[in-house]
């Protein structure tokens, strides 16, 4: 895109949901009265040390090892504090992101997803506990130390505000540069995050072919852009930290200056310094807080919108959601319908069919792979609109939510990988309420004898179903889908992919199913009633289908 408009989106600052929500007020609460506490206190010790300077005794020097304990404790419970609410926040966050990665009908690589899920929700994490709580705890100390400055000398009031005021130019001066060499970093890190999984995902494709050197050259160079990403980055880091630090030090020679101007004795110049020495530390950490901001901007403006792109998904799902269940419906005519929300899908193509129909889709892979999984999903339309399309309901349009619409649809596609999880719940992921007893039995018809499994239906599946080789997890999932007959099949060429045995089985099942089943691909045994190639119409899509077969 190019034009005013595009610019417009590029500077936009997206927004995130807010830090100030239920659950997190106490803790926010609760760091604004210990700084305040420490800010007080930092008063009170520099007193206790100008009193330690004018004239040394034991119990002056007790009460400021004590009030240093104290003060040791209140930054302490800051700093657990900071955690509890940067990670409270976070976790909302990454909930949310994942739940978007799911939904969306074009998901970004799994490196992506894990970049997201790590790198970015790592910057807006620190931003919370080392930048917002820092701001929190040290503007009070600030203040209060200016205050306890001026209490001595208004001169000495002037020596603080003067450092503050030239970090701040110096600090404000620096941000954009951070600001625009972490998005870089950002990029550079995601593109090379989507490389790598990509990589290792064709690990197998890659060494047949005498690829791995090439590889793992491309993989170096996309590196070697993170490498300079970062040492750029780390220039506009560095000058942040080192002005941080170097400013404060500039601030205590004009304390120690104006203390002599004033001609102020050894205990107010003690107290001072002390309260000089405090601020200095607080002062420190903005160089930190700049930079930990600028991450949380570049992170901020790949995360928010699909944050509000999924909180719009799912309010659309709460306001379009039936109050019937799949099981009031097996009392009345089942319709499946397609329904276009989406624009550019009003001719969206029609069908119609009876209970026990077996229809072939025709058309190209793609075409027909993309009508299958939206029919399997109930994702029809593009990223833009709110999820949804293809409904299970009576003639009326109401909507079933997913945990009822998963009880009429049941899909086994060659592009499905099984979720982490036991051999059990991965067969009765779709109806959890199934039996194990029957869900094994399903199994068994399938082709997947699990009790010759390691550990039976308790074996651990990762990594998209290991250790079931490439039979066993296309009879696990076409199992799944058939479990407690679904209203709606939906299947492709996994059937193929099934043990000989279990394919014959299989092919008698399906040609006497009462239900609607959409197909793509030739599958051996199965005799499809009716053919159907999707071509432009103006209703919508109607599969009169039968009942579900109800425990």
């Amino acid at each position: 895109m190019s034009g005013t408009y595009s610019e417009h989106q590029v500077e936009r600052e997206p927004a995130l949901p807010a830090l100030i929500a239920p659950g997190r007020r106490m803790l926010l609460a609760t760091l604004l009265l210990l700084a305040l506490a420490v800010g007080v206190l930092s008063v009170i010790i520099a007193w206790q040390v100008g009193q330690l300077a004018a004239a040394f005794s034991l119990g002056s020097l007790l009460w400021v090892i004590v009030l240093s304990a104290v003060f040791f404790g209140g930054k302490f419970a800051e700093r657990v504090q900071a955690e509890k609410l940067g990670q409270h926040y976070v976790a909302q966050l990454r909930v949310s992101l994942i739940s978007h990665a799911l939904k969306t009908s074009r998901g970004p690589s799994v490196g992506i997803t894990v970049a997201r899920s790590s790198n970015d929700l790592s910057s807006i994490r620190n931003w919370v506990t080392q930048g917002i709580v820092p701001l929190i705890a040290g503007i009070p100390l600030i203040i209060f130390g200016a205050f306890g400055l001026g209490l001595l000398s208004p001169l000495l009031a002037v020596a603080l505000v003067i450092p503050v005021l030239l970090e701040i130019s110096l600090l404000a001066g620096l941000a954009r540069g951070a600001l625009r060499t972490a998005r870089v970093l950002r990029r550079h890190r995601g593109n090379l995050a989507a490389r790598i999984a990509d990589t290792v995902s064709a690990s197998t494709t890659i060494s047949a072919a005498g690829g791995v050197h090439r590889e793992v050259q491309r993989v170096d160079q996309s590196a070697q852009k993170v490498v300079h990403a970062s040492v750029h980055r780390a220039k506009y880091a560095g000058a942040l930290r080192a002005g941080a630090l170097t400013v404060p030090l500039v601030g205590t020679a004009l304390v120690v200056a104006a203390g002599s101007w004033a001609g102020l004795g050894p205990g107010l110049l003690a107290s001072a310094l002390t309260l000089m020495g405090i601020c200095a530390g607080t002062m420190g950490e903005w160089g930190r807080i700049v930079e930990y901001r600028q991450n949380y901007r570049a992170g901020r403006r790949i995360i928010a919108p699909l944050l509000e792109q999924e909180k719009s998904w799912r309010e659309a799902e709460q306001q379009l959601t039936s109050t019937r269940v799949a099981k009031d419906l097996n009392l009345e005519t089942l319709a499946v319908r397609i329904r276009p929300t989406a624009e550019g899908l009003e001719n969206w193509p029609s069908l119609r069919a009876q209970g026990g129909a077996r229809i072939q889709l025709l058309g190209t892979g793609a075409q027909a792979h993309a009508l299958l999984e939206a029919l399997a999903t109930g994702r029809v339309g593009t990223d833009a609109q709110r999820l949804g399309g293809l409904w299970i309901a009576e003639g009326r349009s109401e909507d079933l939510p997913a945990t009822e619409r998963r009880k009429l649809v049941g899909a086994a596609l060659n592009t499905m990988v099984l979720e982490r999880g036991t051999v059990l719940r991965a067969l009765t992921y779709r109806h959890p309420g199934s039996s194990a007893k029957r869900a094994r039995r399903m199994a068994n018809e399938c082709g997947l004898e699990v009790t010759s499994l390691p550990e039976g239906e308790s074996t651990m599946l990762r990594r998209g179903g290991e250790p079931l080789d490439s039979a066993q997890r296309a009879s696990l999932i076409m199992a799944r889908a058939l479990l407690r007959q679904p209203a709606v099949l939906i299947v492709d060429s996994l059937i193929n992919r099934l043990p000989h045995e279990a394919q014959s089985r299989l092919a008698a099942r399906l040609n006497d199913y009462p239900g609607v089943i959409i197909f793509h691909g030739e599958m051996t045994g199965i005799k499809a009633t009716r053919t159907w190639e999707p071509t432009a119409a103006a209703d919508v899509a109607v599969l009169e289908s039968a009942g579900v077969d109800e425990e």
